[in-house]
Order: structure tokens, then C-alpha cells, then sequence
């Protein structure tokens, strides 16, 4: 009876640690009774992956992480341990990738084929392919950070505003405004007005701006018409230019240069009295005989029309005598 006893608290003892164990081995979510296979992977950042982490593969569970270590005691690698389901079959391109489950950070691995298909198996014991995927909580900050920086840009612009604002509504300044306003409106009353004299002088005016759009009209056609002239005008024109350009303007304008200096000289010289030109021009002795011998010639006419018998002499027999002598010759 007392031997019974023993055996009966003997097994009970054993089972009660069976039972610990797996139930230890449950919630650290390793199956002692599930044959898995066994894969590593060498990361230099695991980004907070720990024991227990689920492996996926396209979305589905497929194994667990096991360990986490050091590689030969190095710091600067680690290897880690995950359990992969004994029917799933891993072909040697697969990649051991460390990412998020959700925004929360959880991490997980996730078995991807980035190079596809192949034909060549791992076996438990292989080791794969590793990567590491930038956080799902890194790429929202990434992705927050410039609309981040540009909120405190704008905040600060905004703050600039308020205070610029606040500097300028002053009393004198709302005055300045409200007068600004009073002739704004002033503006628009006019330009109301305007507005309409302006549809008042297009209605009353209607047929002369229509006579006026008519001769415009009447005038392009006639432009149009006589595109030929005006082509054969601006041909002659052309070959005018041409032919100016051609000549030698500046020896032309040089020898004018040079008739002008020498004209200025001449006059010069008669206004300065030298040569005859000068002397007639500023010598009365000239002027002077001159009006002495019209005064003379003036009398001598009029002694000759009073007495003409005096300077002139003829006779009835003189005149026969010529006249004998001539056709005696």
C-alpha cells in the first residue's frame, strides 16, 4: 500500500513537470510535440526581434523565432534561430526578412522569393538570405516629417503674419484704412458712371463707329488692292537705299565741309573789307563816283534835249555830199 502511494506521487510529480514544461513551452509559443524544421539567419540589426516572434510566408504562419545570439560571440553579428513547419519546402532563394507586423513595431520574419523559382531545396539546418525591411513606424515618420517640417514652417510664418498684423492695425493705421475704403468706393461709383456714359456715347454714336469700322474696312481693302503698288513702292524705295548706301556719302559730305570753310573764308574776308569784293562792298569812294557820274549824266540828258543843236551839227548839202560819196564807192 505504501509502495503505491510512492509510485502514485512519483508520477504525479513527473506529470506535474511534463505539464509545466509544455505549458511553458505553449506560452512561449514552442510545440514539443511538432516536429519543425530548423533554419538561421545572420542579421547586423534585428531591430527588436526576440524569441517567440511568428514567421510568415505570403501572410501565412509558418514557424517561430527560437533563439537569438550572438554569432561567435561577436558584436557586431547576430544569428538568429526560427522554426519553420516540417511540410513547408524553402527553395535556396528564399529571404529571411525582418519587418513589422502592425504600426505598433511588433516585429516578425517574413520568408520572401525575390529571385523566384527554383528547383534547389533548403534542408533543415541551411541557413538563408537575409534582409532587413525599413519599419512600417519609420516609413510613416519618413513620410510625416516633411509635411511635419512644413506645418513648423508655416506655424512660424503664420506667427510672423499675426504679429505683422498686429503691428500694423493700430489706430491711424484702421483710420487709413477706413478712408482707403471711403475712396474705393468713391472709384467705383465713378467708374460706374463712366461705365455708363461710356455705353450712353457707344448707343447714341452708334452709326458713326459703324461709318468708322467701314472706312478702317474700306481702307485695308484698299491696301489689300494695292499691295502690288505699295510692294513696287517699297522695291524703289529699296534700290534707293541701295544706291545711297553705295555712293560715298562721306567724301560728298567731307568736299561740302570743305566749300563751306572756304565760302566762310571769302565772307569772312569781304566782311573784313579786303579785296575788291570788300572794298565795293564797305569802300563809299565807289559808291560815291558812281552817284556823281549819274548825277553828271542826269544833266548832260537833260542839256541835250533842251539844246540839242549844241552837240549835234548836220546839213541838207552835208548829207547830199555823203550820199555821192557813197555810191561813188
Amino acid at each position: 500500500m505504501e509502495r503505491k502511494r510512492v509510485i502514485r506521487a512519483g508520477a504525479l510529480f513527473i506529470a506535474t513537470i511534463v505539464i509545466t514544461i509544455w505549458g511553458y513551452s505553449y506560452l512561449k509559443n514552442n510545440n514539443l510535440f511538432t516536429t519543425s524544421q530548423i533554419f538561421y539567419g545572420v542579421y547586423e540589426e534585428i531591430n527588436g526581434l526576440s524569441e517567440g516572434n511568428a514567421v510568415y510566408m505570403n501572410g501565412l504562419k509558418i514557424g517561430q523565432v527560437r533563439r537569438v545570439d550572438l554569432l561567435n560571440n561577436s558584436l557586431e553579428q547576430l544569428v538568429v534561430e526560427f522554426l519553420i513547419d516540417k511540410d513547408i519546402k524553402l527553395p535556396n532563394s528564399a529571404v529571411a526578412q525582418i519587418s513589422d507586423v502592425d504600426i505598433m513595431g511588433t516585429k516578425c520574419i517574413r520568408i520572401t522569393f525575390p529571385s523566384g523559382k527554383t528547383t534547389d531545396m533548403l534542408q533543415s539546418g541551411d541557413t538563408l538570405k537575409t534582409d532587413l525591411e525599413e519599419g512600417l513606424k519609420a516609413e510613416v515618420n519618413r513620410q510625416i516629417l516633411p509635411i511635419k517640417l512644413k506645418a513648423e514652417e508655416l506655424m512660424g510664418s503664420l506667427d510672423s503674419v499675426v504679429i505683422t498684423v498686429q503691428a500694423l492695425l493700430n489706430d491711424e493705421t484702421r483710420a487709413n484704412l477706413s478712408k482707403s475704403f471711403v475712396h474705393i468706393k468713391t472709384t467705383l461709383e465713378n467708374l460706374e458712371h463712366t461705365t455708363f456714359t461710356f455705353d450712353t456715347l457707344m448707343t447714341t454714336q452708334k452709326t458713326k463707329m459703324s461709318a468708322i469700322i467701314s472706312n478702317t474696312a474700306s481702307i485695308t481693302e484698299n491696301f489689300k488692292n494695292n499691295n502690288e503698288r505699295i510692294s513696287n513702292v517699297l522695291k524703289n524705295f529699296s534700290s534707293i537705299s541701295d544706291t545711297l548706301a553705295k555712293a560715298n556719302i562721306a567724301r560728298t559730305l567731307r568736299n561740302t565741309d570743305n566749300a563751306i570753310s572756304q565760302f566762310s573764308g571769302i565772307v569772312a574776308k569781304i566782311n573784313s573789307g579786303q579785296g575788291s569784293a570788300g572794298q565795293l562792298i564797305y569802300n563809299d569812294t565807289l559808291y560815291q563816283n558812281l552817284e556823281n557820274a549819274s548825277k553828271d549824266l542826269d544833266l548832260l540828258v537833260k542839256d541835250l534835249k533842251q539844246n540839242p543843236r549844241r552837240y549835234v551839227r548836220f546839213s541838207v548839202i552835208d548829207v547830199g555830199v555823203d550820199k555821192k560819196k557813197e555810191d561813188e564807192k
